[in-house]
């Protein structure tokens, strides 16, 4: 192999491992939103995201909802200790409701009576 040939793998190699070592600095990935969040001890609040792995403790009158990413799940948790999971939630000494929701929105299709619709943003003095 050329010394060029060699510069290449060398390069090819380090990349590859930068690629690898910032997908696994990039952290958890959230997989819910907190739709809203009723207490005095939370540590979230409405419109956060939470990751998979991080635990609620609920007051016992303390109440959250979430609704997960990619399982269209909504739970509703009052009272006890969640721990988020990648598709639902466990939950200990509290109540938990669940309700599947429509993710139908990546199966939209355009038929002919549609349309499609797109738009431009300008800045600036036009010349």
């Amino acid at each position: 192999m050329t010394t060029t040939g060699q510069s290449c793998v060398a390069v090819l190699a380090i990349t590859g491992l930068m690629a690898l070592t910032s997908d696994a600095a990039a952290g958890p990935i959230e997989v819910a939103l907190v739709e809203s969040a009723n207490g005095n001890s939370l540590s979230v609040e409405s419109m956060d995201y939470v990751r998979a792995g991080q635990i609620i403790r609920l007051g016992p009158h303390d109440t959250i909802v979430l609704r997960y990413l990619s399982s269209c799940l909504r739970e509703t948790i009052t009272g006890g200790t969640v721990t988020v999971g990648q598709d639902w939630s466990e939950v200990q000494s509290g109540d938990v409701q669940r309700l599947r929701g429509d993710c139908g929105a990546g199966k939209m299709v355009l038929t002919g009576t549609q349309s499609p619709i797109a738009g431009r943003a300008f800045r600036g003095l036009g010349n």
